[in-house]
């Protein structure tokens, strides 16, 4: 069984967030896609973060349309700072094929992240977006070549557009009472909304 696995704040999740997962799916040809909020991410510490209830459910409502996916709440109910090798460890069966997305922001980081012989040891690794980029292009090569060369493991790029889109700038967004619909979802929107989420 081929499983993707998806983590993130996802505060809030968007449009990019829902069409790498949906490439993600379709490429690897996953029989599952578990979307994975974080609980508190490592780079976040020391942040206020959105509560993980709120999370989970903008989640539920972003990735409803990609059949086979499900949102996890592994993470948030374990608690404390969330390392993805543990998530890993915790997922991988012997009749599961594990599959890790992540952004280019993320995998170009992914070396200095808590046990990454591990994270390479258990699955593979897929980073999206931004290959387009020749400069970021470049960049994601070297990782994936010094990665290989340190970990060994399989690292893939995912061929997917890029929805030029961050959280940090939603929340902004949403804060000045500005409209967000090109980039979030109407339900997610509709919650956000519904309770009062990102106002100062």
């Amino acid at each position: 069984m081929r499983v993707g696995i998806f983590g993130g704040t996802f505060s809030p999740p968007h449009k990019g967030h829902v069409n790498a997962a949906s490439c993600f799916k379709k490429e690897f040809d996953l029989d599952a896609l578990l979307i994975v909020p974080a609980s508190v991410p490592p780079n976040k510490e020391g942040t206020e973060i959105l509560p993980g209830k709120h999370r989970a459910e903008m989640c539920k409502l972003a990735f409803a349309g990609i059949p086979g996916c499900e949102v996890s709440e592994i993470e948030l109910k374990r608690g404390g700072t969330s390392y993805t090798y543990l998530t890993l460890t915790e997922l991988s069966a012997p009749d599961r094929e594990l599959y890790l997305l992540m952004g280019s922001d993320m995998f170009l980081t992914l070396g200095s992240w808590r046990r990454p012989d591990e994270i390479l040891r258990l699955a593979t690794i897929v980073a999206a977006g931004r290959v387009n980029d020749r400069e970021i292009g470049e960049q994601m090569e070297r990782t994936r070549k010094r990665l290989l060369s340190e970990y060994g493991g399989d690292i893939r790029f995912l061929d997917n557009p890029v929805v030029e889109v961050s959280s940090t700038f939603l929340r902004e967004k949403i804060g000045a009472g500005e409209d967000v619909s090109l980039w979030l979802d109407d339900d997610v929107r509709n919650y956000i909304e519904k309770e009062n989420l990102y106002h100062v």
